[in-house]
C-alpha cells in the first residue's frame, strides 16, 4: 500500500532594508526536501524518483525569468540533496498537476516500479520581480546532461479564438465566470465585491497564521471591498487583493513509500498518511460551455472522489478548496453544499490570495499542511485543485487510517480520469454580426486604454467574442452589467469589435 510518509514547506520571505538572499527556485525546492527527508527520518540516498512542478518560468513567456533557470530540475535537486535517482520527472502545466503526479508516484510504488518518490516545486517570482526593481543581478542557470521524463500538455488550456479576442491572462478568463455568476446570484457590481470580500476575508484570517504564508496579513472585508492604490483594478471586477498572489518565494515537498518500505525504513506509523480516493478531469473551453458560472467537470470529478470514499463533505475534517479566484471557490461550494459566509474553514493554508499562489505548485502546499495535520487522529481531509480557466479539476480524500484506504485499487493502470468528453458545447462563430452578451470583463491597463471584452451569443445559440476600447463603452460596463445587452459586432484590423444595440 503506498502512502505518505514526509512533508516539507519553506518560505522565503523579503527583507526591503538589505539585499534578501534571492534563492533560486530549485534552492528552495532543496531546503523543503531536506525537510521532508527530515520529517521522515529516511536519508536521501534511498530516494530512486524524484518529480518537480513545472515553474512558471517554464508554463509561459508572461512568466519567463531575467535570470535563466535549470534544464532539468530535478538533478538540480538531487544534486543539492545528496540522492542519485534512476527516475527524473518534470511534470506539465497546471495547478492540478502536484495531485495528479503524487497518484502516478503512488502507483508506481504500489506496482512495485519505485522505492522512495520525491514530489516538489517551488517559485521565487518575488525575488526576481524584487531584484529587477532594484537593479539586483541573479544567475540561477544550470545545465546537466541526464535523462529526463519531461513532460507536455496534450490540449492547451485555452481556445484560438479565446487567445486572439484579447484575453491573455487567466484573471480575464475568470472574471468572465465570476461575472456570470454575480449575475446568477443578482448581484449588481458593489454587490458582488461585498460577496467576494465576504468569501475570501476568512481566507486571509487563517493565512496569518500560517508559518509558510508569503505576507501572514489578516484583511477585513472592508479592506478587501475597497479599491486603493494597494488593491488596484485589474480585469473587472476583481483588484489585486482578490486574486492569486503569484509574487512568492515558496516550496513544499512530500516524500512517498509503501507501507511495507516505510517499516524497513523505520518510519514512525503515527505519521503514515493514506489515501482514500482520487479523481481528475478536464472541462472543455470555457467560452463553449453551457453555463460559465460552473465547471461540470468539477461536478463530476468531486462526486465521484466522495463517492469512491464512501463519504460525504460533512465527513472531512479538514478541506482545502483550489481558491485562485473567488468564482472557483464559490463553484467548488455549489457542487459540495458548503456554506460561503465563513462559519466553516474552507482552507488550510490560507489560499492563493493571501498565503500565496506559487503557479502549479499550490496544490502540493495544500496536502504538506494536510498530510501533518491528520497524523495521530481518525481524521479526514478533502484536497481540490483546478488548472486552466477551471477547467481541469483533481480531488483527493486522505486520511490517517489504513482501513479506509483498502479498497482503493492500485493494481490497475488507470490514472482515476474521468471521460467528460460528451459535456454540451454551444457552437463557436469567428465572424458574427450582432448579438446578445452573456459575459464581460474591463481590463485595466497601465499603459493602454481599457479593453471591454464580451462573450455572445446569436438567437441561434452561437458563441462568439468581441471587444472596444472606446471609453464610453468601457465605462459603461464598469457601472452596470451589460449581459443581456444585445451588440453589433464588425470585423476591424482581424478583431471582433462591438458597439451596444440602443442606449
Amino acid at each position: 500500500m503506498p502512502i505518505i510518509i514526509g512533508a516539507g514547506q519553506y518560505v522565503e520571505r523579503l527583507d526591503t532594508q538589505s539585499i534578501p538572499a534571492l534563492s533560486s527556485p530549485m534552492q528552495l525546492a532543496a531546503l523543503t526536501c531536506q525537510r521532508a527527508l527530515h520529517d521522515a527520518g529516511v536519508a536521501a540516498g534511498d530516494v530512486d524518483c524524484i518529480a518537480v512542478i513545472r515553474l512558471f518560468s517554464d508554463s509561459a513567456r508572461t512568466w519567463a525569468s531575467p535570470f535563466g533557470g535549470s534544464n532539468h530540475p530535478p538533478e538540480s535537486v538531487a544534486r543539492r540533496i545528496g540522492a542519485t535517482p534512476t527516475q527524473r520527472i518534470y511534470s506539465a502545466t497546471g495547478g492540478t498537476e502536484p495531485l495528479h503526479l503524487m497518484i502516478e508516484l503512488l502507483q508506481a510504488i504500489a506496482r512495485g516500479e519505485s522505492k522512495v518518490a520525491l514530489l516538489t516545486g517551488a517559485e521565487a517570482i518575488a525575488s526576481e520581480r524584487f531584484a529587477v526593481r532594484n537593479g539586483y543581478e541573479a544567475d540561477w542557470r544550470e545545465v546537466f546532461d541526464a535523462s529526463l521524463d519531461k513532460r507536455d500538455n496534450p490540449k492547451r488550456f485555452a481556445s484560438n479564438a479565446e487567445i486572439s479576442s484579447g484575453l491573455s491572462l487567466p484573471v480575464h478568463y475568470y472574471a468572465l465566470i465570476e461575472n456570470v455568476q454575480a449575475h446568477q446570484m443578482g448581484h449588481d457590481p458593489r454587490q458582488h465585491r461585498h460577496y467576494m470580500a465576504q468569501l475570501l476575508a476568512p481566507f486571509s484570517t487563517v493565512a496569518a497564521a500560517n508559518p509558510y504564508s508569503q505576507s501572514p496579513l489578516a484583511y477585513s472585508v472592508e479592506h478587501l471591498e475597497k479599491v486603493t492604490r494597494a488593491n488596484y483594478p485589474i480585469s473587472l471586477p476583481y483588484s489585486k487583493l482578490l486574486v492569486a498572489q503569484d509574487a512568492v518565494n515558496q516550496s513544499a515537498a512530500l516524500l512517498l513509500t509503501s507501507a511495507g518500505h516505510a517499516r524497513r525504513l523505520g518510519v514512525d506509523p503515527r505519521q503514515w498518511i493514506f489515501l482514500e480516493a482520487y479523481a481528475q478531469g478536464e472541462d472543455q473551453y470555457l467560452s463553449q460551455r453551457e453555463d460559465l458560472g460552473r465547471s461540470d467537470a468539477m461536478a463530476r470529478v468531486f462526486t465521484t472522489a466522495l463517492a469512491m470514499a464512501g463519504a460525504t463533505v460533512d465527513d472531512m475534517d479538514l478541506i482545502d478548496l483550489y481558491s485562485c479566484f473567488p468564482c472557483a471557490v464559490h463553484a467548488a461550494c455549489t457542487v459540495l453544499g458548503l456554506p460561503t459566509d465563513g462559519s466553516r474553514p474552507l482552507t488550510v493554508t490560507g489560499g492563493l490570495p493571501f498565503f500565496g499562489g506559487p503557479g502549479n505548485n499550490y496544490s502540493l502546499h495544500a496536502l504538506a499542511e494536510v498530510a501533518v495535520r491528520l497524523r495521530g487522529a481518525p481524521t479526514r481531509a478533502f484536497v481540490s485543485a483546478n488548472g486552466g480557466m477551471l477547467s481541469k479539476h483533481a480531488a483527493a480524500v486522505l486520511s490517517s487510517e489504513p482501513a479506509r484506504a483498502a479498497f482503493l485499487d492500485w493494481g490497475n493502470d488507470s490514472d482515476f480520469s474521468l471521460d467528460c468528453a460528451d459535456i454540451p458545447v454551444r457552437p463557436f462563430i469567428d465572424t458574427p454580426q450582432q448579438g446578445d452578451i452573456i459575459s464581460y470583463t474591463v481590463i485595466s491597463r497601465k499603459d493602454k486604454a481599457d479593453i471591454g471584452i464580451v462573450l455572445a451569443e446569436t438567437r441561434f445559440g452561437e458563441r462568439f467574442l468581441a471587444s472596444s476600447t472606446k471609453p464610453d463603452i468601457t465605462g459603461s460596463m464598469q457601472k452596470i452589467s451589460p449581459i443581456g445587452r444585445g451588440i453589433v459586432v464588425a470585423l476591424q484590423d482581424d478583431r471582433n469589435v462591438f458597439r451596444f444595440h440602443s442606449a
